[in-house]
């Protein structure tokens, strides 16, 4: 099973490597093809040198102030990205959760400030340190505390941030390098400068939240379990094609149905299954 939430995200996170990768080959080819105006007209206006392009008012500056100007908008970039990284996987996490909520009616409904993924686990009744590594855990808490850090700088964020680094930074640091198909570009768990971001971290961080939503996702629909999982998806189908189905006919919408769960949670839903379920009043 593998829920379409998880696939949503992981193409979120798949455009923000690309948008970063764009952007690095850009500045860099932009650099190789001006380097000698760069050197030689270092002193004139971006109005002068580059007066062809339409936007060179919007930034006129010196060439010479380009350089600097450029690793205080990458600074920006690279922190952007990695907040949005992170929103994605909050949103990642509460859009599960309130499909997990439409299974279980019972479960409470999620704050805005509840914390992600801890309280999501809790009210599943997942026992996170019988599913997840002691150091997976320590992960997700690096990385709440490194996005709060950015977003409230200081507080009891930074001396929660900076006890991780002291005391389970080399651990962290020994399992990602292992576990990560190419090990860690630049991340270290150990640095105690948390409040900017070198472009490797942001591609490790990206590459560090595909495999920990992975596991996350299969934890959570292991926990619903297939048999409610189609139950919830027979629901929202119905819902979502109310004036089809009767159009459709019961082989019809059967077939489009076990689509509809291939494509949502990946589950092949078994003909004895389907035959079980009343699609209602057809043709």
């Amino acid at each position: 099973m593998r829920s379409k939430q998880l696939t949503e995200f992981k193409t979120e996170l798949s455009e923000l490597n690309n948008c970063l990768s764009h952007y690095i080959f850009v500045w860099e080819q932009f650099h190789i093809d001006n380097n000698e105006k760069l050197v030689k007209q270092k002193n004139k206006l971006t109005t002068e040198v580059f007066s062809q392009n339409t936007n060179s008012r919007q930034f006129r500056v010196k060439l010479d102030h380009l350089n600097a100007s450029h690793r205080s908008t990458f600074e920006f970039i690279l922190k952007s990205l990695f907040l949005l990284a992170y929103s994605e996987f909050e949103v990642y996490m509460r859009t599960l959760y309130e499909f997990a909520r439409k299974a279980d009616t019972s479960l409470p409904n999620l704050q805005v400030k509840e914390r992600i993924p801890d309280d999501i686990f809790k009210y599943l009744g997942i026992v996170t340190s019988s599913n997840f590594d002691q150091k997976e855990i320590w992960t997700f808490d690096y990385i709440r505390l490194r996005r709060n850090r950015i977003t409230h700088s200081g507080g009891q964020s930074k001396g929660d941030l900076a006890d991780i680094i002291r005391n389970k930074g080399n651990a962290l640091q020994q399992l990602w390098k292992t576990k990560l198909t190419n090990g860690l570009f630049g991340l270290n768990f150990q640095n105690n400068k948390t409040d900017t971001f070198s472009k490797e971290e942001i591609f490790d961080f990206i590459n560090i939240f595909r495999l920990l939503t992975e596991k996350v996702d299969e934890v959570i629909c292991q926990k619903l379990g297939e048999d409610k999982i189609i139950e919830t998806l027979e629901s929202e189908f119905k819902s979502k094609h109310k004036s089809e189905i009767k159009g459709w006919g019961t082989k019809r919408s059967a077939r489009k149905f076990a689509s509809y769960s291939k494509f949502e949670f990946d589950i092949n839903v078994s003909n004895d299954k389907i035959e079980k379920i009343d699609f209602g009043e057809v043709a």
